[in-house]
């Protein structure tokens, strides 16, 4: 199996496409989620055994994804807490600890919490072009 092959399978997920877009230079994906359960840890795990040299670069997704940043510092117990209960379908210390990592994950990716189930997006100080003045100031050259 090749990335092309895979990507175009039907063991993706969302978290799994991230590390795939990472390792294939197409970070702009913008549909992007760290993995929230053991199913979704299972497509990346698996992805990754198909590519292992891609193991030793998830480092690069947390750089392109900054909510990634816990999940890949722990990606090896993870993978301990996956492989352990595997066989019986039923993960929970593995779902338990993924749990454990997402306010920190929230927070990476630029979130505030604001209640005990509730986040705000920090605002952010990029700006951002208003589309349509800019191509009405466009000369044509053709």
């Amino acid at each position: 199996m090749n990335p092309i092959n895979w990507i175009t399978g039907n063991d993706t997920g969302i978290s799994s496409k991230a590390i795939w877009s990472v390792m294939m230079g197409a970070a702009s994906f913008s549909n992007t989620d760290v993995p929230h359960d053991p199913a979704d840890f299972g497509r990346c795990y698996r992805l990754l055994k198909l590519f292992p040299e891609w193991r030793n670069r998830l480092d690069e997704v947390a750089t392109a994804f900054p909510k990634w940043g816990p999940m890949v510092r722990e990606w090896d117990h993870m993978e301990y807490l996956y492989e352990k209960d595997k066989a019986t379908g039923r993960c929970s210390d593995l779902y338990d600890f993924m749990q454990s990592l997402m306010d920190e994950c929230f927070t990476a990716d630029g979130w505030e919490k604001t209640g005990s189930n509730s986040w705000q997006k920090r605002k952010s100080t990029h700006f951002i072009l208003n589309r349509r003045a800019t191509s009405e100031n466009q000369t044509n050259y053709a």
